[in-house]
């Protein structure tokens, strides 16, 4: 509960955050997902470029639906995104990242439909994000 709660209070942060530095990420006031999150195919061509392995997946064990799942990993460091969720499929996935990622990254989030978990600032800069404003559920480890 304190967990949730904490997460709630840091994506309000964010929120107001993002309003404050121009709005970019922003629509009608609020944090837009869509315009926070990098589309697929940059995120891809952004970690490629910096040297990681991206492989993409339509399946996950846990899950009975059609992922569209992108992993990158360079050496330790990672990138893990699913994108195209309905909003139940999001919190499914955001539970089964949160099983599978215990510990040892920087932000694991589900921001809107989009969830995603990776290793470090640098790399969360390196695929395209600008921002760590948030509609949803995001845990920072610093």
């Amino acid at each position: 509960m304190f967990k949730k709660l904490l997460a709630l209070i840091f994506a309000a942060l964010f929120a107001v955050t993002a309003v404050g530095c121009g709005g970019s990420y922003t629509t009608g006031g609020s944090p837009d997902p869509d315009k926070i999150v990098p589309a697929k195919e940059t995120l891809i061509a952004n970690l490629e470029k910096k040297g990681y392995a991206v492989r993409e997946q339509t399946s996950a064990e846990g899950v009975d639906f059609p992922i569209d799942r992108v992993v990158a990993i360079k050496g330790d460091k990672f990138m893990d995104i699913v994108y195209g969720l309905s909003a139940e499929e999001a919190q499914t996935m955001l539970g089964l990242f949160c099983a599978q990622y215990t510990g040892g990254y920087y932000i694991l989030a589900r921001n809107g439909n989009y969830v995603y978990c990776v290793s470090d600032k640098a790399t969360f800069s390196k695929a395209g994000f600008r921002t760590t404003a948030n509609v949803g559920t995001q845990y920072i480890n610093k």
